[in-house]
This record gives structure tokens, C-alpha cells and sequence, in this order.
């Protein structure tokens, strides 16, 4: 590692710990715990950027855009998506209900709604996916810190997880949102890398990039991305944590312009390099294609904007894992502080104990995907059909046991429409169940 990455990591890490420093004193458990519920439209804005968009986006983003071209784009018209339903479902049915209740996640709402049978069954499979989610993280960032550290893995797991408990551990929510302005800043330089590489792109070379054979592909892209943003943990935490309707509309807005541009500039490489005849391993093309070509100063600052977008994702998810474990039985704000700490802390050093022995990456991130995609298509068919207790658990028991089934079988697997079926399959179990329900109370008032 270079002199100006190590100075750019020193303070990196120095601005972390003031920032940490500066959220934790005085601060509420109300604070700690959701902000006070007074997000503004600039917090949300950075914190759902930085929380949304992680280190291995920048790693694959590169890869699959040089393999499916535009039709990579597509996962973020499914993200704008879930923006908007985000939006309208805070504004019509959170809005009035959050006066009266404190929802620190998903599972609350679901829990008010139907039952404490739902409350728990979405519990543990956000529990689930965000524990699965973290030894991704963690997994990834530690084979490519190692490598761009040129340090031996197990002291770049040990900075990671480190790093992150500390501020976690002080700070809470209000550090993570605090820490995820900066850091969402730091992830912009990555624009600047589109100026450095000659120009490819042809009129003639466009329609390449759009193989009409990859158009299902796209497709289950954004239906998956869609889906799997509105099931998220980190998502709702986000939500349930803003100051009212405005503030969130303008953060989510802002947040998906900085993620198109950040996006956009990924997919750009990707394509330019496919473009430009570049001979190498597409898997390799972030680190030897991009950051192996950049001025020193300009690869040792992306370097560290890899470091702060895995910071971002794995404190987000590394907390909303520790509220859902320690919601499970205590309510208050105040009474739940330490067990989050303490459920956050277990959950960190599970993650990355088990992140030394993850081996399949793919694979794993597309089933967790779809897991989580059952969630949010659960909450979209609440919002849509309206459905009772029994068609909602339906909903969520069938998905579950069909994406078990698909990882069994095998019919769940690396391709997004695939991953798309256990989501589908509920959808098909609620309506089939709504209508015999309603055949039967038609029955019932014939024979009247």
C-alpha cells in the first residue's frame, strides 16, 4: 500500500472516530436507537445512498456491466421503484400510525397489522438475511481489502469488524447516519475515474450493448431489486426514522439521483472497457482495469471509497440486525438499548467468524436476494390487496417454504428470474386462498 493511501485511510479512520465521538455525547436513546425520529432530508438522503450502495457494487457493477451491458442499468429502475412505494406507503398508512406507535422495523408494522405471528415470522427471516447479508460483506471486503491493503486477511476482517463495533457500539443509529454523510461522500470520486479512460463508445457499438437475449434477465433484475429494497431491514429503518412525508420524498429523491450518477459512472467503465476490445478476466476488471490505470492519488482515493462503501452497508445492516433481535421482547426505547448493543456486537463477530468460510458468493447473494424479496412482496400485497391475517401468514409461510424447497432442489439459482419464484409462488397461494374464501362466504349467504 502506497504513502498517499495510507494518509487517506489515517484519516479515513480519524474522521470516523470524531464523528462517533461528537454523535454519542448527549445523546437520547431515542437518538440512539432511531434518531429521535427526526431525520431530515439530508440525512436520509446520505444514509440511504451510503446504506443502499456497497463496495461489491462497485467490484461487480464493473464485471456485470461489461458482460450484459445496459441491461445492468435495470436493477436501478427497480430500486427508483421501490423508492416510490417507500414514498407513498410512509405518506398513506405510516404517517398517521406513528404518532401513536413506535415502529423501529418492518416486523413491527407487520405485527400491528396481523398479529404477533406475523412479527415474528418476518423477524427471523430479516434476522436471517441481514446475518447472511453481513458474512457477504464481510466475506468480500476482506479478500479485497487483503489485496488492496497487501495485508493477510484475517488483520483486514479484524479492521473491518473492529471499526465498526466501536462506533456501533457509542454511537448507534445516530453514528451510522452521521458516519454514512461522510461516507456517502467519499463514494462520489468514483465519477471522476469516467474522465481518465479513452472514449469507446460508437453509435455502432451501442445496440451491442443491448443482446435481446439478456431482456429477461434485465427484467428479473428490477423486479428483484424492487422487491428486495422493500424487504429491507436498513430500508425501513431508514423510513420509520424520518421527520415527516417531505423530508423523506426529497432524501429518497436526492438518493437515487447520487446513485444513478454513481451507477451510471459504473456502468460506463464496464461497457467502455467491453467497447474498447479490453483482453481480461471480466472479475478482475474493477481492480487491475480500473484502479490498476488511475494516477496514484486518484486509485488510493477509491481505495478508501471502497473501505467507506462497505463501512456504509455492513453498519446499517450490522445494527438493524441487533433492534430486530432485541425487539423481540422488550418494546421501550430505553430498555432496549444495551441488548442491541450486545446483539450487535454478536452479530459482527458471527459474520465474520463465518465469512472465512463462505465459498460460493453468487449464489449465496442471489439467495439471500430472494429470501428477503419475499418480504417485500409481502408488504406490497398488504398495501395493495389489503389482505386478513390468515392470507398475509399464507403469503409469508408458502414464500419461505418454496424459496427452502428451490434451494433444495435447485430451481432457485443464480438467475434473477429464478430467484423470483418463491416471491411469485405466494403471490399465487394468497389470491388462490382469498378466492376460496370468498367462494365459500358466497356459499354460505346462498343457502340462506
Amino acid at each position: 500500500m502506497n504513502n498517499i493511501a495510507i494518509l487517506y485511510l489515517v484519516l479515513y479512520l480519524g474522521a470516523l472516530a470524531v464523528i462517533t465521538w461528537i454523535s454519542s455525547r448527549r445523546e437520547t436513546a431515542g437518538e440512539y436507537i432511531n434518531s429521535g425520529k427526526n431525520l431530515s432530508a439530508t440525512e436520509s438522503t446520505w444514509t440511504t445512498f451510503a446504506s443502499l450502495l456497497t463496495g461489491y457494487n462497485f467490484v461487480l457493477g464493473v464485471t456485470f456491466s461489461y458482460l450484459y451491458g445496459f441491461w445492468y442499468l435495470f436493477a436501478f429502475i427497480g430500486a427508483g421503484m421501490a423508492f416510490v412505494v417507500l414514498y407513498l406507503f410512509y405518506k398513506k398508512l405510516l404517517v398517521p400510525l406513528q404518532k401513536e406507535h413506535t415502529f423501529l422495523s418492518i416486523g413491527d408494522y407487520f405485527g400491528f397489522q396481523y398479529g404477533s405471528f406475523s412479527k415474528i415470522f418476518v423477524n427471523l427471516i430479516l434476522c436471517g438475511g441481514l446475518l447472511l447479508f453481513l458474512i457477504l460483506q464481510m466475506f468480500v471486503n476482506t479478500g479485497l481489502f487483503s489485496s488492496l491493503l497487501h495485508i493477510e486477511k484475517i488483520p483486514a476482517l479484524l479492521l473491518t469488524a473492529g471499526v465498526v463495533c466501536v462506533y456501533l457500539w457509542f454511537g448507534g443509529f445516530k453514528a451510522s447516519v452521521k458516519t454514512d454523510i461522510f461516507q456517502g461522500m467519499l463514494m462520489l470520486p468514483i465519477i471522476l475515474t469516467i474522465f481518465v479512460f479513452p472514449f469507446h463508445f460508437t453509435l455502432e457499438k451501442i445496440p451491442t450493448a443491448f443482446d435481446p437475449s439478456q431482456f429477461w434477465f434485465a427484467i428479473g433484475l428490477a423486479f428483484l431489486q424492487f422487491f428486495s429494497l422493500l424487504g429491507q431491514a436498513e430500508s425501513f429503518q431508514r423510513v420509520f426514522a424520518s421527520r415527516n412525508a417531505q423530508s423523506l420524498k426529497k432524501g429518497l429523491t436526492v438518493a437515487f439521483v447520487l446513485l444513478a450518477l454513481v451507477a451510471g459512472s459504473i456502468a460506463y467503465l464496464g461497457i467502455n472497457f467491453k467497447f474498447g476490445g479490453i483482453a481480461m478476466d471480466p472479475s478482475n476488471l474493477f481492480t487491475e482495469g480500473v484502479l490498476g490505470a488511475l494516477p496514484e492519488w486518484l486509485g488510493s482515493l477509491l481505495i478508501v471509497s471502497l473501505i467507506a462503501a462497505f463501512m456504509g452497508t455492513i453498519d446499517s445492516s450490522a445494527f438493524a440486525l441487533g433492534v430486530l433481535v432485541a425487539r423481540m421482547k422488550k418494546t421501550a426505547e430505553e430498555s432496549i438499548i444495551k441488548p442491541t448493543r450486545l446483539f450487535t456486537l454478536l452479530g459482527i463477530i458471527i459474520s465474520a467468524t463465518a465469512s472465512l468460510y463462505l465459498f460460493s458468493f453468487l449464489s449465496s447473494v442471489f439467495a439471500l436476494i430472494s429470501l428477503i424479496s419475499v418480504i417485500g412482496a409481502a408488504l406490497l400485497a398488504s398495501f395493495l390487496f389489503k389482505p386478513n391475517t390468515f392470507e398475509i401468514n399464507t403469503f409469508l409461510i408458502v414464500g419461505t417454504v418454496v424459496f427452502v424447497l428451490g434451494l433444495v432442489l435447485k430451481f432457485v439459482t443464480d438467475n434473477p428470474i429464478t430467484s423470483l419464484i418463491p416471491s411469485g409462488s405466494a403471490l399465487l397461494a394468497l389470491l388462490l386462498v382469498r378466492s376460496y374464501q370468498r367462494l365459500i362466504a358466497k356459499s354460505a349467504l346462498v343457502s340462506k
